[in-house]
């Protein structure tokens, strides 16, 4: 049986995703390419973060024994045009899955292969999902 609360819900206001890599030059390389832009914030020689829309942070830190086991999951307006620019800037899915509802997800794979998973859903499914 599982666990009862009664408190209210905690409040989170910014969601960080961190991605352990073995080489931060190789992770950042990736991570630029994937974003289309250098690091927000330089933390220190072992730390960088991207600042993925107002409420969420992506951060690749130096990190050998974890690196190669995160799962980032970014959801996107058009996947198609995003699988477009991110084929300009060298970055190719290592696969490509069509789910239910017409979701779509891009799989990409970092030098330590880390994930980051592009998602693509329509608006149709979102709003159903939502309830909007």
């Amino acid at each position: 049986m599982g666990r009862r609360y009664h408190a209210e819900p905690m409040d989170v206001e910014v969601a960080f995703t961190g991605v352990a890599v073995s080489d931060l030059a190789a992770g950042r390389d990736f991570f630029e390419r994937l974003f289309g832009k250098p690091p927000d914030v330089l933390v220190n020689e072992n730390e960088v973060m991207w600042r993925v829309n107002e409420s969420a942070w992506l951060y690749a830190v130096v990190d050998p024994a974890r690196a190669g086991l995160a799962l980032a999951a970014l959801s996107v307006a058009d996947l198609d045009a995003a699988l477009d620019e991110l084929a300009s800037r060298g970055l190719q899915p290592s696969k490509l899955e069509e789910h239910e509802g017409g979701a779509r997800k891009a799989i990409f794979l970092d030098p330590d292969g880390n994930t980051a998973a592009l998602i693509g859903v329509p608006a149709t499914s979102v709003e159903h999902a939502t309830g909007s």
